[in-house]
């Protein structure tokens, strides 16, 4: 995560528009993965989530103190979710007397793959799972 120190416009912008590329990513890549999932009777899950202090946020949070967004990756199995990882992308933060942000250093492509490796390493040990249970 980069630190910056000096909140403006033109932040803002970078923020709001790295973090519709990710809620674009996350669709896509749910897209990908979907078939794999569904034969194993799993849905993968990935979204952007925006929160502030652990609850839900909006796009014009983003330099309030507490506002964080972040990539959560899972799995919804039978209509019950199971996180299994998440991914920061922007937190903003009162330290001392002024408000800071920690920006993601990835790059989209970066990201995507760490992203791919996580959702392979999922399915992975699921599918897995769905075998050992065959078995028995």
């Amino acid at each position: 995560m980069k630190l910056i120190v000096h909140l403006n416009d033109q932040i803002r912008e970078e923020v709001a528009n790295i973090e519709a590329e990710c809620e674009l990513l996350g669709n896509k890549l749910k897209q990908i993965f979907k078939e794999d999932f569904h034969r194993i009777n799993e849905i993968v899950v990935i979204e952007l989530i925006r929160e502030k202090k652990g609850k839900p946020a909006s796009k014009g949070d983003i330099f309030n103190s507490s506002y964080e967004s972040y990539i959560e990756l899972g799995v919804e199995k039978e209509n019950v979710y199971f996180p299994n990882a998440y991914i920061p992308i922007w937190k903003c933060k009162q330290e001392m007397f002024h408000t800071v942000g920690y920006l993601i250093t990835l790059n989209l492509q970066a990201l995507e793959k760490k992203i791919k490796r996580i959702i392979l390493e999922m399915w992975e040990d699921h599918k897995g799972e769905l075998e050992i249970n065959e078995e028995n």
